[in-house]
């Protein structure tokens, strides 16, 4: 007899139609692999009248009250996809409270706010879990947290954000100016109508706090490294990086070096024969560098509803099962083994390009 899991959904929107998209089209395989019927049993969302395909619903009650969710005994797990840092903490502490476990894609909210949710999960014994937080359908928190469990980490170089990797490589390979790239990232659906906090590092920053923390076992306060994004990047920058065999990329860098922790978000000039410099279009790719596996390259799509809905969906089979709790449960993530200082700016061991005009 197949046993049933209940959770519930709070926001319906790309990512949450994705979730529901992929429960309703592969059920059997979620079955067939882990033994258990996913029952959505709740969805919260701020517009009940948004048009949406009914049919992947099911049975669950549509509501714009989130007791709907925290009052059914039989919903063990809720899936939060709502962005930002304000009402999305509240919606995650209510559902903590409440002993539910909590599955988010909301990078924002675990950087700047984790510290105070966390220690409510633990309060309250039960879990948050957070794959499609960082690089979408890339299981990089699952490599760093339990593949790479045995490896001091050395270094992590990332492409983190889909949106300026595709302007960039349309900048190169088109020849168009930034903001003709934008417009057609926007076209495209890989950019936000406003693409501010991609263009200007702010959403790879969120997520690189989030890796440094697991990688390094340590808490990163955002804002406590140099961000720079690509919103000044010129046809002249990209010409210069090619007549030097480079590509620009903007790369999250965390390194660890005797004195601390060397941590930024910079567009940077890749040589084309590294592996982060054939990373395409909308890809995100992520370098680390393991002192027992040596180098693990990660890449493919970094958003998008399916890919990320991949990774939420790989958080609820193993909260579901129990697995999750077993190893990421108890990974102290904000309960650091020690405090490793981020390095200051002028103390970083990195190289700097001018260009000038003479």
């Amino acid at each position: 007899m197949t046993s049933h899991y209940g959770f519930g959904l709070v926001g319906w929107g790309t990512v949450g139609n994705g979730v529901l998209q992929l429960l309703h089209d592969d059920a059997s395989l979620l079955q067939e692999r882990c033994g258990l019927a996913f029952d959505c049993r709740a969805i919260v969302t701020r517009n009940l009248n948004r048009s949406r395909d009914q049919r992947l619903r099911g049975q669950a009650k549509l509501s714009t009250d989130l007791s709907a969710i925290l009052e059914d005994d039989a919903i063990k797990s809720v899936i939060h996809l709502v962005g930002g840092t304000d009402d999305a903490f509240d919606i995650a502490a209510a559902c903590l409270r409440a002993g539910k476990h909590v599955v988010t894609a909301n990078k924002a909210l675990l950087a700047e706010r984790g510290r105070e949710l966390f220690p409510l999960a633990r309060q309250h014994q039960v879990a948050i879990a957070f794959e499609a937080a960082v690089a979408g359908g890339i299981p990089v928190i699952a490599s760093l947290r339990d593949g790479l469990v045995a490896n001091h980490i050395h270094s992590l170089h990332a492409i983190l954000n889909g949106t300026c990797n595709y302007v960039l490589t349309q900048m190169e390979e088109n020849g168009l100016d930034l903001n003709e790239a934008v417009g057609q990232a926007q076209e495209l659906g890989y950019a936000e109508s406003d693409p501010a906090l991609d263009l200007n590092g702010t959403d790879t920053a969120h997520k690189l706090a989030i890796l440094t923390r697991i990688a390094f076992s340590t808490v990163v306060e955002f804002g406590s490294f140099s961000v720079e994004g690509i919103q000044n990047i010129t046809a002249d920058d990209i010409a210069s990086a090619k007549r030097m065999d480079c590509r620009i990329k903007l790369l999250a860098v965390a390194a660890r070096r005797e004195s601390g922790l060397e941590l930024r978000v910079a567009p940077t000039l890749v040589p084309l024969d590294h592996p982060l410099a054939s990373v395409p279009g909308n890809y995100n790719g992520v370098l680390i560098d393991g002192h027992a596996a040596g180098p693990n390259l990660l890449v493919g799509q970094g958003a998008g509803a399916l890919p990320t809905a991949s990774a939420v969906l790989s958080d609820l089979v193993g909260i579901a099962t129990g697995a999750y709790q077993e190893t990421a449960g108890v990974f102290s993530f904000f309960e650091p083994s020690e405090h490793v200082p981020v390095l200051a700016e002028r103390d970083e061991l990195t190289a700097s390009y001018a260009r000038f005009t003479v």
